[in-house]
């Protein structure tokens, strides 16, 4: 009885890695052909009681591996940019920016998982897929969120994405005027401190 037991659970684990595995190489499929993006998005943070705390509209831009360029606009206007080396984090009202480099941590972030190499996802990622969504739980435990769902369009791109953190906390973004592989010049992944800007390093 316990060798069926043992056989039992030991299948059973097979059968879910079989799962991850496939639903990573389907993800990984559609992110391949992706080397840039740029568009829009509209982003939702809601709290864990279902409040909404904030909602922002902006937009972005990514190229692999680990450029970003996430733009936020009113009323909390915000700008992270990152070159894989160094992050920006520029807020205008506050004439502040703090810069910091980019660490293991920070590659787990979802906005960069688009931008990241996506040979990394398998090493960074329990995946799965439900619905024509496709489900991450990061294997990092000091990662800065607990799940994130990711669709596609019927293009291939990203339309949009769940994230749920340690705190109850979800943010929803969805994707508009999505531009696949767009020419991107390197400038806009640095970022150059207005004059006046009060600048913290955090290294």
């Amino acid at each position: 009885m316990k060798s069926l037991l043992r056989n039992s659970l030991l299948a059973l684990g097979m059968i879910a890695s079989a799962a991850w595995a496939d639903a990573t190489d389907e993800l990984s499929r559609l992110l391949q052909p992706l080397g840039a993006i740029s568009g829009k998005f509209q982003q939702t943070l809601i709290d864990e009681r279902g409040e909404v705390l904030q909602d922002s509209r902006g937009k972005f831009s990514v190229q692999r591996p680990g450029k970003l360029r996430w733009e936020t606009g009113a009323p909390y206007p915000q700008l992270l940019v990152t070159n894989n080396k160094k992050l920006w984090l520029y807020d205008p009202d506050l004439e502040q920016v703090t810069v910091r480099p980019v660490d293991k941590r920070m590659k787990d972030t979802p906005a960069l998982l688009l931008g990241g190499k996506v040979e990394e996802i398998r090493g960074s990622f329990n995946v799965s897929s439900k619905k024509g969504a496709y489900h991450l739980t990061p294997k990092n435990a000091q990662a800065p969120f607990k799940t994130m769902e990711i669709r596609f369009s019927k293009s291939g791109l990203p339309s949009a994405m769940t994230v749920r953190d340690s705190m109850g906390q979800t943010t929803k973004i969805k994707f508009s005027g999505m531009t696949a592989n767009p020419k991107l010049a390197d400038s806009i992944f640095n970022f150059k401190p207005p004059a006046g800007t009060d600048v913290i390093r955090d290294e």
